[in-house]
């Protein structure tokens, strides 16, 4: 089972980097060609502008599954690294899982909202705004996903127990 679920983050891993790489590059093209046509070409494109911000929203919210995955969100510890090693891994347990209820709130609410907003049209583009609201169920279901494998043990190094997730990025 360990393999299969070690697999499973392997895929996920792929997945989530592919599409940061792309969405970034297709960023990094839509932005050129609105400066080229612009300043150069005296013509500016309308919808340079709104595909290079929508493509935005994507790669923020895969920025907050690239976050969880790595363990790397700011935090303040202090006060946590002076608590015993069984209470701060508790209280991170319980961090854990208001991760996931709060992903599986946005997951439902994300699949309502760009239910709701098929029909709706983008203003210079060829997709409906649905499109750009799915990018909340997405990262939504990546990041229980990832937090349901570190908690059980997937994707550590080695099963290091000195990786402390209180310990990642904090100030």
């Amino acid at each position: 089972m360990r393999a299969l679920l070690e697999k499973l983050k392997h895929i996920l891993d792929i997945v989530l980097e592919w599409s940061a790489i792309i969405i970034f590059s297709i960023i990094f093209l839509v932005v050129l060609l609105q400066i080229a046509f612009r300043y150069f070409l005296n013509s500016p494109l309308v919808w340079t502008e709104e595909l290079s911000r929508y493509l935005f929203i994507w790669i923020s919210f895969l920025g907050w599954v690239f976050a969880t995955r790595n363990g790397s969100h700011i935090r303040i510890s202090a006060l946590l690294d002076a608590m015993p090693k069984s209470i701060r891994q508790a209280l991170s347990l319980i961090n854990d899982i208001f991760v996931i209820v709060l992903a599986v709130i946005m997951t439902w609410q994300g699949i309502i909202m760009t239910a709701r907003s098929t029909s709706v049209p983008t203003i210079t583009l060829f997709f409906s705004f649905a499109l750009v609201y799915a990018a909340v169920p997405i990262s939504s279901i990546f990041i229980i996903l990832y937090t349901v494998l570190q908690l059980l043990g997937i994707g550590k190094s080695n099963g290091d127990e000195s990786q402390d997730k209180t310990k990642g990025a904090a100030i």
